[in-house]
């Protein structure tokens, strides 16, 4: 579901002409600029529609593409972490944790980037945050061997894992780099944390079948 109506709001946008792209780009797309001052004048005021309207990007930023390749690359990564995520914590939790995730994301990218004017799009980092919780899940869960078309299956857990600290080990040193591209590596980071924390919370209160049990003799 999430996959096809990110291609789908993607295939939309393309139909656009470049100006009506660029306002729908400007207007749920993240601008960290906007929404900091969103964020002082909530401060200051209270909530108000101005307010909302300055954070409806923590969602739908998340689902806004810049190109074939950018929504072609991400959609790959989520469809693998993706369907993994899901098939150990079922569809609802994997919804919420990718919400929040990218939630997450984006406002760290927000408080990294301040004074930015130029808005952030992509799902780069709500599915940092599915890699962020499957790695915990991991260490927490004994966690069913995922299967995911086309890859030959089924796949040791501990691979995913990898993978996705690996990925997460090159946004942080891009991150902390400073590498000045188009990339949103704040974002990415801010994911991937944030999602490891929440699968902490998740797999801490919730007692699936395949929780890791005691050894005997352990406290």
């Amino acid at each position: 579901m999430v996959l096809v109506l990110t291609v789908a709001i993607w295939g939309y946008c393309q139909s656009l002409g470049p100006f009506e792209e660029m306002m729908v780009s400007e207007r749920y797309g993240a601008v960290p600029a906007r929404m900091w001052d969103a964020w002082h004048a909530f401060r200051e005021q209270g909530l108000s529609r101005e307010v909302l309207l300055a954070a409806l990007p923590l969602v739908t930023a998340n689902f806004l593409h810049a190109s074939i390749t950018h929504v072609g690359m991400n959609m790959l990564v989520f469809w693998i972490f993706g369907n993994a995520v899901s098939e150990a914590t079922g569809r609802v939790v994997f919804l919420a944790l990718y919400l929040l995730a990218g939630v997450i994301a984006v406002l760290v990218y927000v408080r990294t980037n301040p004074s930015s004017e130029i808005p952030m799009v992509g799902a780069s980092g709500a599915i940092a945050g599915l890699e962020g919780a499957y790695f915990v899940f991991t260490f927490r869960w004994e966690l069913p061997h995922p299967h995911v078309w086309p890859l030959e299956g089924p796949i040791e857990p501990w691979r995913f894992g990898v993978v996705a600290i690996v990925n997460f080990g090159l946004d942080t040193q891009a991150f902390f780099g400073r590498v000045h591209d188009t990339t949103a590596y704040g974002a990415h980071v801010g994911g991937f944390v944030g999602g490891g924390l929440l699968a902490m919370i998740v797999a801490s209160l919730w007692r699936p079948k395949w929780r890791r049990t005691p050894k005997k003799g352990a406290k």
